[in-house]
């Protein structure tokens, strides 16, 4: 199957070959008055540069960007909004304990460079003195447990508490894998990033703890050592979502066995967790890591759990100290940028409900709420006529559509796990943010002893994204994607459709997709739930649609790999082949085409593309347009797509999830 490159990314491979024949200043050629400009390419050679023609030709990538598209405009409006809205919070009084309150309180406290300055790392000195006292790493253990409970931050254990997989109606204990401050596996294995990164982090820490150069200098390369031995074992991030190799249910013996250098039941006992079994996410990193888990090491884990305490509090560190983890600028604009910024990190659910609040109108939750109605209704209807599936899959898999919870806007039941004291009161900015990560933590720990609840939020209002949890069988739409840069009622119904229809369609698929046909409608990891020859006819379906994508090709040069975008490719096929049986108008089935393809519009620098094709699980932003058009037969309908035109595909070869 062949396609056709857009006119930009043509012109961008232009401008980097030329830009990288010369280290000289470069000598600007005279504009070219007789080549001709670049063409709008046809409809159907390549829809997505036909109606991003505009975008694409004249558009621009911020200097600071590597792409720029549909979602970052969303992402960049929604920070215009909030900072209006935190400047409303920080310019009023509000009732203590209040969203309000907090988001203003927190805002100023940042901005208060003097008095967080005053106040120094006082909050943190306690767990770091318990830490230094550690002779043995039995009492390691225990401060760990304590840096857990009351500081919210974890290292070498980092517990959490989820539904089962195989019965999400259990709440489970599961050791996830360790604190890397905020570095993947890949970035130790296959770059010098990562032990960059915590070779600088050890060091700063070290140094803000008034340890002497040369002696932080050598104690960060034996935990970069560390580091890199337990990063080796670990498994590769492309099993993240791996079920199967990821749950381990241990029972407390198997848990004793597996960390034999320590004693298991005073771990649990200083995190305070009460539990006959628990899931190991990660056993072969849990074995590196007991290995080291030895007094010859002692100096070792020491130096990592502080690491990890001041990395996770680094930007609420006085600015003598965070200038050390953090690039700080002292002009006045970026110091409030700077503090925006942290408010949304900070407070992010909060603020996000204040925002939610202003975006989720009632028009918009009506209009929002239509859709999804309409959507669901069209699913269904594409799984009750699907040939691939038999009787008992049909009721299955409209059983698990019904059974999805869809969760759009904000949380109307979210409290605050936590207190913010305000400055009057005698609260300063880093006992505030302790506060706050311990009340989160022990808000999470508590669920071990609740019923699992599969109406909890997986994004804040404000995360520009929306997710499908196959765990617990709900798709969450956080306010933001309801804002009015993502969804217009004056817009109109279909334009819409195309646009967060799509998104919603997609994620609503994933329930179906290569990895979501694996799980119940409860959740429940259970394989065998869709019968044999269902099975057999849907993995014939991912081999063509993996076959199908890894042809295509983006810049004629660059094959996507369709086995890495395979899952994220189905939903993309599903939801506009859902999308598109909405309508059989044709004047209402071209506000959808369009709306696709504008809701993917993006500019990206070839680099860009090429790193995306390397590591992410999405298909770039043309594909999800064109290679999926490609594939809807009222796309060939609308525009009397002919064999001649570079985006045609034989109706044998297109790709049919329902």
């Amino acid at each position: 199957m062949q396609k056709k490159m857009t006119a930009v990314l043509l012109a961008l491979l232009m401008i980097v070959s030329f830009s990288a024949c010369s280290m000289e200043e470069p000598v600007m050629p005279e504009k070219d008055t007789t080549s001709a400009p670049l063409q709008k390419p046809a409809a159907g050679d390549n829809y997505y540069g036909y109606v991003n023609y505009d975008y694409l030709t004249n558009g621009q990538i911020p200097y600071d960007k590597s792409s720029f598209g549909t979602f970052d405009n969303i992402q960049d409006e929604m920070e215009k909004d909030l900072s209006v809205l935190i400047d409303h919070c920080a310019e009023k009084e509000s009732s203590k304990d209040t969203f309000e309150q907090m988001v203003g309180e927190i805002y100023r406290q940042y901005l208060d460079t003097d008095a967080r300055e005053k106040a120094g790392t006082d909050a943190l000195m306690p767990i770091v003195g318990m830490i230094e006292k550690c002779s043995t790493t039995e009492e390691l253990v225990s401060a760990l447990g304590v840096m857990y409970l009351e500081y919210g931050t974890s290292s070498f254990f980092k517990f959490d508490v989820a539904p089962d997989s195989y019965d999400t109606s259990i709440n489970r204990l599961i050791l996830r894998n360790m604190n890397t401050c905020g570095n993947m596996k890949e970035n130790f294995t296959k770059t010098d990033n990562g032990a960059e990164n915590i070779g600088s982090m050890t060091k700063n820490t070290l140094t803000a703890l008034e340890v002497d150069a040369d002696s932080a200098n050598e104690r960060a390369k034996n935990v970069v050592s560390m580091i890199n031995e337990i990063m080796v074992a670990t498994l590769d991030s492309e099993y993240l979502n791996n079920i199967e190799k990821h749950y381990h249910l241990y029972t407390k013996k198997d848990f004793a066995g597996l960390f034999s250098n320590i004693n298991t039941d005073n771990l649990l006992q200083a995190f305070d967790f009460k539990t006959e079994k628990l899931i190991i996410f990660d056993v072969s990193q849990s074995e590196k890591i007991n290995e080291y888990f030895t007094e010859e090491h002692l100096r070792e884990l020491k130096d990592y759990a502080l690491t990890c305490l001041m990395f996770d509090y680094s930007s609420a560190l006085p600015p003598s100290y965070s200038d050390k983890f953090t690039s700080q600028t002292s002009s006045k604009k970026d110091a409030d940028k700077s503090a925006k910024y942290f408010v949304s990190d900070t407070l992010e659910e909060e603020l996000g409900i204040l925002y939610g609040r202003e975006v989720c109108t009632e028009e918009v939750m009506i209009a929002a709420n239509k859709m999804l109605k309409d959507l669901k209704d069209s699913c269904r209807q594409l799984i009750q006529n699907s040939e691939r599936l038999s009787d008992d899959s049909k009721k299955k898999f409209t059983g698990k559509l019904d059974n999805i919870i869809f969760l759009l806007g904000y949380s109307k039941d979210y409290r605050s796990p936590f207190e913010i004291t305000p400055v009057k009161d005698g609260g300063n900015l880093l006992e505030n943010v302790i506060a706050i990560h311990r009340g989160k933590t022990l808000s999470e720990k508590e669920k071990l002893s609740q019923k699992a609840d599969r109406n909890t939020w997986d994004m804040t209002p404000i995360t520009v994204n929306a997710v499908y949890n196959p765990s617990v069988n709900t798709v969450t739409i956080p306010a933001v994607m309801l804002s009015q840069a993502s969804f217009d009622p004056s817009y109109g119904e279909y334009k819409n459709l195309g646009m967060l229809g799509y998104v919603i369609a997609h994620e609503m698929n994933h329930a179906f997709d290569s990895n979501g046909y694996l799980f119940d409608k409860n959740g429940s990891y259970n394989p065998e739930w869709m019968n044999k020859e269902d099975q057999e006819l849907y993995q014939k379906l991912m081999d063509k649609a993996e076959n199908y994508y890894s042809h295509y090709k983006l810049l004629d040069i660059y094959n996507i790999n369709g086995k890495q975008t395979l899952s994220e490719n189905i939903a993309d096929l599903a939801a506009v082949q859902c999308i598109a049986n909405i309508t059989d108008d044709k004047k209402e089935l071209e506000q959808i085409f369009e709306g696709v393809a504008q809701q993917w519009a993006a500019l990206n620098v070839v680099t860009d593309i090429v790193q995306q094709l390397c590591e992410d699980e999405h298909s770039p932003a043309e594909a999800r347009v064109n290679a999926v058009l490609s594939s809807t037969d009222q796309f060939y309908e609308v525009y009397d797509i002919k064999e001649t035109d570079k985006m045609y595909t034989a109706p044998e070869n297109r790709i049919k999830v329902w």
